[in-house]
């Protein structure tokens, strides 16, 4: 009898520990599957050609608290995006995110991402935004990812004149050019509007307000052009076609009279 009992406990014990030895490994199959989908890994920013990437507005609300990003263009047969704003306020580094599903939202598409929170029908607004970064990555047929920089100022404060994010493109509209309280988002559109048929040397760069701007007389320089520049020519896209502006050269600078805020590229005859 005693040595029914040993063997009935010995049975209990291996049953016992098989049990949770089966249990503990297909938790742990379980975990590790949770973590593949969690740390899925992002594509590197920017190989994709300059050609192929989607073009990008980021229009700035009225009163500079809320910026709209369109996203247009695509040509890599993408099924979704995910996109993340990351903007300097002040010393803090804040960020608004998102995804967007083409089947459901087909592009044109535009989000609203707000430079602030909202709570109960309350919203607090981040001060001194200067500006940041939006990147972008894709899912389709062929995953990738995009990022441009951008700037945001306030007409009276830079005194008109405007700088992408590293300096070496600006936009003088003189200081009385637009109204005082006009917020200008300047943008690396990441791609063009259209395909041309020449190299571009510098942009797309991309100068957007609240709502359309004229501007009688303006000036736009590419600094630090490594490339040849002597036949040179700068290019607007007008929502329509590309406009042309006579350039003028002097070192590693181009530069050209314009008479309206757009995208635009610096590139070669």
């Amino acid at each position: 009898m005693k040595k029914i009992l040993v063997i009935f406990i010995i049975l209990a014990i291996l049953t016992g520990g098989g049990f949770f030895a089966y249990q503990k490994f297909f938790q742990k199959e379980k975990a590790e599957e949770t973590k593949k989908v969690i740390t899925k890994k992002k594509p590197q920013i920017n190989l994709l050609e300059l050609e192929k990437r989607p073009f990008v507005i980021l229009l700035p609300r009225i009163d500079g608290h809320e910026l709209f990003v369109t996203i247009d263009g695509l040509k890599m047969g993408e099924d979704s995006v995910e996109y993340e704003l990351e903007y300097q306020a002040g010393t803090m580094l804040q960020g608004a995110f998102g995804r967007i599903d083409f089947q459901e939202e087909p592009v044109p598409v535009t989000k609203k991402l707000l430079l602030g929170s909202c709570s109960k029908g309350k919203c607090k607004y981040d001060e001194d935004v200067s500006g940041g970064s939006l990147t972008l990555y894709f899912e389709g047929k062929e995953d990738y990812g995009v990022k441009g920089e951008f700037t945001l100022n306030k007409m009276s404060e830079k005194k008109g004149v405007f700088s992408s994010k590293d300096e070496k493109i600006s936009l003088d509209v003189g200081k009385t050019g637009l109204a005082s309280g006009t917020f200008v988002v300047v943008l690396d559109t990441i791609g063009l509007p259209e395909e041309i048929n020449t190299k571009v040397l510098a942009g797309p760069i991309g100068f957007f307000t609240a709502s359309e701007q004229s501007i009688k007389k303006a000036t736009l320089t590419f600094k630090e052009i490594k490339e040849d520049i002597t036949d040179a020519k700068i290019l607007c896209w007008n929502e329509k076609e590309w406009q042309e502006y006579e350039v003028e050269t002097e070192g590693e600078e181009a530069s050209a009279q314009i008479g309206q805020l757009g995208t635009f590229i610096l590139v070669s005859n």
